[in-house]
């Protein structure tokens, strides 16, 4: 009975005070701007050959292919179907490392695909600078790392794209490097 009672009791100026304030809507806690990606700043030195580049996503996919590779053409329409779920979820981006010799070799090859990603020519003399970057032997091939540059995972696309979920945001969102 005296629980009762205790509980039923008026509370007082500063409990009420405690009180609304512990039920009100906190505002939520501001998230943290991150620091500009290496990757992002390393890529923006390359010559851009078209598409536009996310900038805030937490991944990306190096994606190493060509006009003239056959398995790469083969590969392209699953790859750029992929890319619009990634595109939506806004936390992965790819960035094609164009093979061919010639901007608008890779340019070309954009086009016959439809493809919205950002592309370069892998061999800018700006691309050894680029965190995780690593010309591939063969392609197609990717290279995933996070907006630090570190490697996640590389070899073939069609491993690694219709997987890119677990390889990427399924992680988490990137820790700074100590």
């Amino acid at each position: 009975a005296l629980c009762f009672f205790l509980a039923s009791a008026p509370l007082s100026h500063a409990q009420e005070a405690d009180a609304a304030e512990a039920t009100s809507t906190a505002k939520p806690a501001k998230k943290q701007k991150q620091p500009a990606s290496p990757v992002v700043k390393a890529v923006k030195k390359m010559k851009k050959v078209k598409g536009r580049l996310n900038a805030k996503a937490d991944y990306y996919i190096y994606l190493f292919s060509a006009s003239w590779c056959g398995p790469c053409c083969n590969e392209m329409p699953e790859i750029v179907e992929q890319y619009k779920d990634m595109k939506k979820d806004g936390r992965v981006e790819i960035i094609l490392m164009g093979k061919d010799e010639t901007p608008e070799g890779v340019k070309a090859f954009m086009k016959q695909f439809d493809i919205k990603f950002y592309g370069v020519m892998s061999s800018d003399k700006n691309a050894k600078k680029v965190p995780g970057f690593s010309d591939p032997s063969g392609i197609p091939n990717c290279t995933v790392v996070d907006r630090y540059g570190r490697v996640i995972t590389s070899g073939h696309p069609g491993g690694i794209i219709p997987n890119w979920q677990s390889f990427t945001v399924d992680k988490g969102v990137p820790e700074p490097p100590v």
